[in-house]
Parts: C-alpha cells; structure tokens; sequence
C-alpha cells in the first residue's frame, strides 16, 4: 500500500521538489516553509532587543542578548514542528510562532521581553521585512551568481566567435551579413545592462502596524517618535522603509523585482529560441556523450534540449510572473488575504529561472560551432552583399542603384560568380569593380569586433 503521506521526490506533486529537487536545493534555505519560520523569528527578536532598548534607555545585557540570538541558532526542524502544533490550533502561521517565542522566553527565563514581542506593529510588518530579507538573499547569494555564469559563457563564445561571418536574417530570409559573435553580443548587452538594474534595486519593506498608522504605538509611549525608530529599525535590514503602507506593504518593489527578472527572461527566451534555430540550420553542432540517447526509437537523435527547456522554464516563470504584477499591487480597503497566497508562491517563477538559467549553461557548454556550414551558407547566398554594392554605387556617381539592383536581384538567390557578373556590369572602372568585390569578402569590417570587445570589456 503506497503511503502518499510520505514526502519524497518521487511524490512531489511537481518536478520543482521532485526530480530537480537538488538543482534547487539552494533556494530551501530562503523560501522553504522552515526558512520563512526562522527568518520571520529572526525580525521578531531583532524587534524585541530594538524596542526594549529604545523604552528602558539600556542596552540588551551579554548575556540576554547571547540568549536571545541563540534562539535563532538552534531553530531546528523540530523547533519548527512545534510552531506547526500551535498554528493547528490558533490557525495563524505569524501568531504560532509569536507563541513559540514566548513559550522559548519563559523557558530561558527571559519572561521580562515577553511584553515587546510585536508591541505596537501586526503581522504583516515582520512578513514585510521578511519577504524583503527573502528576496534580497536569494538575489546575492543565487540569482545574480547564476546570471554572472550565463554572462560568463556568452562573453567567452562571443570573443571566440566574433569574426566568424554568418549570414544575417530578416523575416527568415538573406539579408545581409554579420558574425555569430556580434549576436551572441547582442544578447549579453541587454543582459548585461538589466542585470544592473536587477543588481541596484532596493527593497521596501513597512514598520507602521496593524493599518499602517502607527496607532498602537499611541499606547506605548505619545512622547517618543515611532516613525523615526520603526524607519530605523528597518534600515538595520538593509530595507527602504515605505510609509505607504496599510496592513500590509505597497508591492511596488517586489513588482519592480519580478519585472526585472521578467525582462531577462525575455532576453534569454529570445536567445534560447534563436540557438535552436542556428541548430536547426546546421551552425552549431549539439556535442554528443556516448551514454545518452536523443530518442527511445530513433538512435540517431541528439537533441537541443537545454535550449528547449529553457524555453519551456522562462516561458513558465514569466506567466506567473505576469499574473503576480496584474495581482499584487491590488488589496481592498486596507488588506484582503488573496496576497498572501500569491506571496507564498514567488519562489514558483524564481525556481523556474533558475534552472533554466543553469541549463542555458550547460547548453552553450554542450555545442560546437559549426564554421564551415556558416562559410558555405554564406558563399551559397551573395546577396547578402547587396547593400554593401548599392552604397559603394551611390558614393561613386550612379543615382538610381537602388532600382537598378532591385530589378536584378529582388527574391533571387546570388552565387558568387551572380555577384561579380552584376558588378562587372556597373558603370565603374576596372579599379572600382575590383575593389568592390574586394569588399565583398567580409574581412573589411571592423565594427562587429569592436562591438563584441566593448561589450565582453563591460562583462569584466
């Protein structure tokens, strides 16, 4: 009899906790259900040691305060089970462990803080702060590390690659020429510079209570000013104190966040999509390891599937994220609970991310490129150089190149000798046609190189 109670990754009702469970494992320690306990316990006893010496004028002793921080160090999956037990009962997940904490102050024989444990602020200011802390850890310690990889790889390819000529293409067809480099380029800009953005936002978080009016501070102490400690108090987190708050904290920074990641998302979406094309075109050769199979039934295959599931992650991770931004910075009145579900579930397109982000990585270690059916590509489609023929036209004295050129090459295929018969039949000299069609062989252009070095400079 299969026991479904019993969690492994095989029961995993996704494969986030599942089979990709380990590739994840990094994120457990800031969004798994324990890591929400121990870090919201966390601003809890910060609170309490910040307001008892603000009311008393005395810090908190040594030794009380090696106690109190030793909550936070022992803070064990068993404690956490006993924060479980009282939340069955009073059925709110802050108050069970503001009831732990009070339980573990008695015990310790601390019972003289037990009257600052959340005095004058409600739930939402310590899920706030906390919801910041989360978002800003995972941000260091795994997102932009995990970006700074991607960077990596492109900035090493593109330099490799950045006088390798290819053809370039508009609405699918020929158009004109470029270098594999000079586009892997293309991509690590964009990314380069949200990356930065992402990098430098800030985080909001409130300290205002229950309806964001410091009202319950009234009953604590009229004389003192509760607006300067609680920004204070927010400030020592590294957070932006938002006084816009009501019962819980305006969304706008967490939206700013996902929007961020959304936007690289999207940028590394559109090079996923184009590496399986340039796959599909013969340009990069997927590397093969003997023990693998590309198909049950086709021993052939060797498939561009961590281009795939890239695609397939960041396709998923940005329609949360889209339903996250339309949601969030909607609440009734002063709060409705609808947030909080969807707060619980931020870690979804964060998850998604990152593996796709991991398997870009290995994607772009697992491919060769192909330079040779680049070259042959190229010589096989001369109308690529068309435009390059038009401007050298006009700059030497024939005014209706553009027409003459579209009679004679709109939707045809040009071979090499197609290219130098319509040279050889401009009215330019001998001189001018040789030094044109010596144009014509892509080693005259400096700029996509250039363009590739200012850029990969910038990665450093």
């Amino acid at each position: 009899m299969m026991d479904w109670d019993s969690f492994t990754p095989l029961t995993a009702l996704t494969h986030l906790d599942g089979r990709n469970s380990r590739k994840l494992s990094a994120l457990k320690p800031h969004f798994s259900e324990f890591a929400w306990m121990k870090l919201r316990l966390d601003v809890i006893v910060s609170y309490v040691k910040s307001i008892s010496t603000k009311l008393t004028g005395k810090t908190v002793p040594r030794a009380d305060d090696k106690k109190l921080s030793s909550l936070i160090d022992s803070f064990s999956l068993t404690e956490a089970r006993k924060v479980v037990q009282l939340e069955k009962t009073v059925n709110h997940d802050l108050k069970a462990i503001e009831l732990y904490l009070v339980n573990e102050l008695m015990k310790r024989k601390l019972a003289r803080y037990i009257p600052y444990v959340n005095l004058g602020i409600g739930s939402e200011d310590i899920n706030s702060i906390a919801l910041g802390l989360q978002l800003v850890g995972s941000r260091g310690e795994i997102l932009i590390p995990e970006f700074e990889r991607v960077v990596h790889s492109l900035s090493i390819l593109a330099e490799q690659e950045k006088n390798t000529l290819m053809i370039a293409r508009t609405h699918g067809q020929s158009a004109n020429v470029t270098t594999f480099g000079k586009e892997l380029a293309n991509t690590l800009s964009r990314l380069l510079g949200e990356l930065e953005i992402f990098r430098t936002l800030q985080l909001q978080a409130k300290c205002l209570g229950e309806v964001g009016t410091l009202q319950a501070f009234i009953g604590v102490d009229s004389s003192i000013d509760w607006l300067k400690f609680t920004d204070m108090f927010l400030e020592t987190f590294g957070l932006q104190p938002s006084h816009a708050g009501t019962q819980v904290t305006p969304y706008d920074s967490v939206i700013r966040y996902l929007q961020s990641l959304f936007r690289m998302n999207g940028i590394l979406l559109d090079l996923a999509k184009n590496l399986w094309l340039y796959v599909l075109m013969g340009y990069l050769i997927v590397k093969k390891k003997d023990s693998e199979v590309g198909s049950a039934g086709m021993p052939h295959k060797v498939n561009p599937i961590y281009f795939e599931g890239t695609e397939g992650g960041l396709e998923m991770a940005n329609g949360i994220i889209e339903t996250l931004v339309r949601k969030l910075p909607i609440n009734r009145l002063q709060r409705d609970f609808s947030d909080s579900t969807l707060r619980r579930n931020l870690v979804m397109p964060i998850a998604l991310g990152l593996l796709s982000y991991q398997s870009i990585v290995k994607g772009l270690s697992r491919i060769a490129v192909n330079r040779e059916a680049m070259r042959d590509d190229l010589c096989s489609h001369a109308e690529v150089w068309v435009e390059t023929v038009k401007t050298y036209g006009l700059m030497h004295g024939i005014s209706d190149m553009y027409d003459r050129l579209k009679k004679e090459t709109r939707g045809r295929t040009l071979s090499a000798s197609d290219l130098e018969a319509l040279i050889s039949g401009l009215p330019l000299s001998t001189k001018e046609k040789k030094e044109l069609i010596n144009l014509c062989d892509g080693t005259h252009n400096p700029y996509p190189a250039r363009i590739v070095d200012e850029i990969v400079k910038r990665s450093l």
